[in-house]
């Protein structure tokens, strides 16, 4: 929603630019812009389609990938012109398209949601082929996630795009796990802490003691990368942020600063009661130098700097990486969950408000497309289970391998690439693309990712799934009408720096008590209000549509 403004500006110029000089922007040869050529399975009757794709540096084209050639052996009959635009131009050239209405037969992994209802007049609406005899495999999908369905159906009631679904058992829905170094409270006799008030306890021992005995006062309590952990629709700063806590006071506080209570109503999360009493309480952690006092300015690889120092300093860490990713295996072993702590009014975490549909316009059609039920039966087959796997994660028979189950097994990578990471950016089309990987294909179709299993067995001991995993949540996804979405974009940078300026200065300096009403009535000016009214209103479409 931040570019939407932006976006119709520059519609508006681009068209004026185009009247001008006549020229065609499909075309057009450039340097960030390339003709991938054409395939098919050697069968086609003739259907012939042009598909924009957008493609990251690593990527080879689509036609030299093996997924690729080996899904064309079992693709419907059509043939296949691409056009390939570097990732970092994808938004300008698409725009130029859709200006000046020299448009592909389809879009992959180009469009924004944005994009997609600014421009509903141009796209085809596929509602109508969403069916078992069109999309037998999507349909699937959407006959076991009915969710899904409200979160790509428009507000006029139209779908224009298919998603990207990657589901792996709610992992990117409770961000960070709060973790304590173990052989700390083996050497001073403590137990695991319960309570937030034992929490803050064993901070205290953590950080009075010279617990690495280098004679120093080094020792901190509870570390993050909070640097630019910014809120907003969509935000994972609570991986490292303080969001979390204001559970104990009953009522955490989402990375958006919204959730639905009991009966579908959106609450702000950051003008409760637990929330002004919960800063108040972390100020006075902050004061008693419990809390890292360069949180705010630690990002990602300052942590794993704290984390792999020559000595221990660190005696609690809240993060979304796994310390053995950030600390190295001996020592990040030593960092284990805390079961969520209890507190006066409640008890640490939340679902957060991320949906595991990621992308709501991964693929799109034109509404000049010809035949659009043999190019919907062709990107139907990505939906299909073993597709969508090779197509998110890696090819059979190159990256994995059946074992006596036929379950895809991970092998180990080739070609000289260094890792599984690298392997899936040159030879997938990976995140972003009409794919939908679901919970009951893991160990069924494909044994489950090694390097997020570790995250989920934390998520898992730290009591998440007890309960948490289950609450309402407003999904990051919804779509808005652009004279909306326009709205948005304008009370969002306004009311969530002012959320975070205040939430970030309170815990340090104090004084949430003394400026809460004045907090409260800025945010009210601000749109804060009128914000969550606009949310409300998606929310409950979405809640008809499923």
């Amino acid at each position: 929603m931040k570019c939407k403004k932006s976006l119709i500006l520059m519609f508006t110029l681009v068209a004026s630019i185009v009247l001008i000089t006549g020229c065609s922007l499909w075309n057009e040869s450039a340097d960030n812009q390339s003709d991938g050529g054409s395939s098919s399975n050697g069968n086609s009757n003739g259907d012939t389609y042009e598909i924009v794709r957008g493609q990251e540096p690593r990527n080879l084209p689509i036609e030299d990938m093996i997924f690729y050639q080996n899904f064309m052996e079992e693709a419907p009959d059509i043939d296949l012109t691409w056009t390939e635009i570097a990732d970092v131009a994808v938004e300008e050239k698409v725009s130029l398209m859709l200006a000046s209405n020299d448009l592909p037969d389809a879009f992959m992994d180009t469009l924004t949601e944005n994009q997609v209802m600014n421009n509903t007049q141009q796209l085809l609406p596929i509602e109508d082929y969403i069916n078992p005899d069109v999309m037998p495999y999507f349909s699937e999908v959407l006959e076991k996630r009915p969710e899904y369905l409200g979160q790509i159906t428009a507000p006029d009631g139209h779908i224009y795009s298919l998603p990207y679904i990657e589901e792996m058992y709610g992992l990117i829905t409770s961000q960070g796990v709060l973790r304590i170094y173990q052989p700390w409270l083996d050497e001073l006799g403590l137990p695991m802490p319960t309570t937030i008030d034992e929490y803050r306890d064993t901070l205290k021992q953590f950080v009075e003691n010279d617990m690495n005995g280098n004679g120093e006062a080094d020792e901190i309590g509870l570390a993050m990368a909070n640097q630019e952990q910014d809120s907003g629709i969509g935000s994972w700063r609570n991986n490292t942020d303080f969001g979390k806590f204001f559970g104990l006071w009953g009522q955490a506080d989402r990375g958006d600063s919204m959730a639905p209570d009991e009966n579908g109503n959106i609450i702000s999360t950051a003008t409760t009661e637990a929330y002004k009493t919960g800063i108040q309480y972390l100020h006075e952690m902050y004061q008693e130098g419990l809390i890292d006092p360069n949180f705010m300015t630690t990002e990602h690889t300052g942590l794993q700097s704290k984390l792999r120092s020559d000595d221990v300093i660190v005696g609690s860490v809240l993060s979304w990486g796994h310390p053995v990713d950030l600390a190295g295996e001996e020592r990040g072993s030593g960092y284990v969950p805390v079961p969520n702590l209890q507190g006066p009014g409640g008890e640490f975490g939340t679902r957060e408000n991320l949906s595991e549909l990621h992308n709501p316009a991964a693929f799109a059609m034109s509404r000049e497309v010809e035949n659009p039920e043999k190019l919907l039966e062709w990107v139907d087959l990505m939906y299909k289970p073993e597709w969508s796997v090779q197509a998110n994660w890696g090819p059979l028979s190159y990256y994995y391998e059946e074992n006596e189950d036929g379950v895809m097994v991970q092998g180990e990578v080739q070609d000289g690439l260094d890792n599984h990471g690298e392997m899936r950016h040159v030879h997938t089309i990976a995140d972003n693309n009409p794919l939908a990987v679901l919970d009951e294909y893991w160990d069924e179709v494909v044994m489950y990712e090694p390097g997020a299993q570790r995250i989920l067995d934390d998520m898992y001991a730290s009591g998440y799934f007890d309960g948490q995993h289950e609450q309402p949540y407003i999904p990051n996804t919804l779509l808005y009408e652009p004279e909306v979405a326009e709205r948005m974009a304008i009370i969002s940078p306004i009311v969530y720096g002012l959320i975070d300026t205040k939430r970030r200065e309170w815990i340090v300096e104090g004084g949430v008590e003394e400026e809460w009403d004045d907090y409260l009535a800025e945010l009210e000016r601000s749109g804060w209000d009128e914000f969550i009214g606009y949310v409300q209103d998606a929310y409950d479409d979405y809640l008809e549509n499923q």
